[in-house]
């Protein structure tokens, strides 16, 4: 073989090995597409996107709703009020409930009792069950900037008293093991305030409470936090976005993907932010014993040192009424009762009839409520539309000026007065389901049926709207 010929040879094998190189590597190219096909094809994108910690927060992550309990695995993914603890104080190994049994006990002597009773005709009594403190669950949580409102003119009337609110209701333990959720609703009050007060409350009001702004500061850090973490995959490896999402069951307690992971989370942040010496006050809707009527509801004031009282209904008189109470459709006589005396059309005022009887005479106020929505006949459309979106307007009514009845009725007297089927913001498998349904946010009558319901009304889709644009303002 002589030397061209070997040129030649080494050149053709030259040629032949960058062939077969550049074959092997079309063909791992190929495989590594494919398998890469394979692997989008067979985990489809969640359709989430991911955000950062400064995207807008949504109605969903300051009013947080747990589905209503229907079946044993549910008990799961509730929070036991029981189960919320802190540490002691005084002894940081050992926890304390942040319903203390003190506080728990003066909440059933309150409500059992005289002030929970409307003159002779009825009164709150429990049942048996429910006078435990282990059968009360979170049904919902809302995370408030600024109550009672957000206006200037309220908060120049009463200072801003950020809190965490529970909605609690007891839930039995059928003989199955499946849950039995009551017809009941308290809610405990956890305030972020700097105290004594300051400056000292003007004659015949209460005190102007000031935010304990640092306080309150890391709430929102940590509502923003669980917020981005679910959205972004990082509870329980599945995304769930809460953006744009009109308010009803939290989309990541509604996700059997998410529910406990996130159970578990909120319960972590409850125990972080909220601890019995916060509890400033309590409240509950009620029924007599053993009757599915009539509805009487009463507020709970603590004096911030673990005393607890009942409350003077802020637009009743003033002097011996406590509780209001809404009889069924077809009583004899006024559905409201007593009937209230409220404010919302004057200009706001410190001064109500929980102060004093003195504060503010009924000859001196100026207001509507759902009592005259409630009467037969009924008001036209058009007076009936301003008793009810005044009623829901949270800048011209709340707790100080407006009944108990006229905030938890108002969605659905406009909804079969005015024919109203759908409320923007509102998810409408979340609507009160009739009448009897009295839920604000929680668990209420669906029609008839064994298990509750989620509700949502309008007042607290409005009070919600003006807490998520202020802390998106504000943070």
């Amino acid at each position: 073989m002589n030397l061209a010929h070997v040129v030649l040879g080494r050149k053709a094998f030259a040629r032949n090995y960058l062939v077969l190189t550049f074959l092997v590597l079309a063909t791992v190219v190929a495989l590594a597409a494919c398998k890469k096909k394979e692997a989008t094809s067979s985990a489809p994108s969640t359709g989430v996107a991911t955000i950062q910690a400064d995207a807008p927060l949504s109605s969903d992550d300051v009013s947080i709703l747990f589905p209503a309990p229907k079946s044993a695995a549910d008990f799961a993914n509730l929070i036991a009020v029981r189960d919320i603890t802190t540490p002691n104080p005084q002894d940081t190994s050992k926890r304390d409930p942040v319903w203390s049994d003190s506080a728990f006990q003066q909440f059933m002597t309150i409500v059992n009792g005289p002030a929970a009773a409307v003159g002779t005709s009825a009164q709150i009594n429990l049942p048996s069950e429910a006078r435990t403190i282990d059968a009360w669950f979170v049904a919902g949580i809302r995370i408030d900037a600024g109550a009672p409102g957000f206006s200037s003119d309220i908060q120049a009337q009463y200072g801003q008293l950020p809190e965490i609110r529970l909605i609690i209701q007891p839930v039995l333990k059928n003989a199955d093991g499946s849950p039995k959720a009551l017809d009941i609703a308290g809610h405990l009050i956890f305030d972020f305030i700097n105290l004594p007060p300051d400056p000292p409350p003007a004659t015949d009001c209460f005190p102007r409470f000031q935010p304990d702004a640092a306080a309150f500061k890391s709430v929102v850090a940590d509502v923003v936090d669980l917020r981005t973490r679910l959205n972004n995959g990082q509870i329980a490896g599945h995304p769930v976005s809460t953006a744009g999402v009109p308010l009803g069951v939290h989309p990541g307690l509604a996700d059997p993907a998410t529910a406990n992971s996130l159970r578990n989370e909120l319960l972590s942040f409850l125990e972080k932010h909220v601890s019995a010496q916060r509890l400033g006050s309590m409240a509950i809707a009620g029924l007599p014993a053993n009757a599915p009527a009539p509805w009487i509801f009463l507020s709970i004031l603590g004096d911030r040192k673990g005393g607890f009282g009942p409350a003077h209904g802020p637009t009743l008189d003033g002097a011996q009424q406590f509780a209001q109470m809404l009889t069924p459709a077809g009583s004899p006589g006024p559905r409201v009762l007593p009937a209230p005396h409220t404010n919302n059309l004057n200009a706001i005022t410190c001064k109500n009839a929980a102060v004093s009887v003195t504060s503010l005479p009924i000859a001196q106020r100026n207001g509507v409520a759902t009592a005259t929505a409630f009467a037969s006949p009924a008001p036209s459309a058009d007076q009936t539309k301003q008793i009810l979106d005044t009623v829901a307007d949270p800048t011209k009514s709340f707790f100080f000026n407006t009944d108990c009845i006229s905030c938890h009725t108002e969605t659905r007297r406009t909804m079969d007065l005015l024919k109203v089927a759908a409320v923007q913001g509102i998810d409408s498998a979340a609507l009160p389901n009739g009448q009897w349904d009295v839920r604000n946010f929680g668990w209420g009558d669906a029609a008839g049926k064994p298990v509750l319901q989620a509700t949502v009304t309008r007042r607290t889709a409005n009070e919600t709207a003006a807490v998520v644009a202020f802390i998106n303002a504000h943070r």
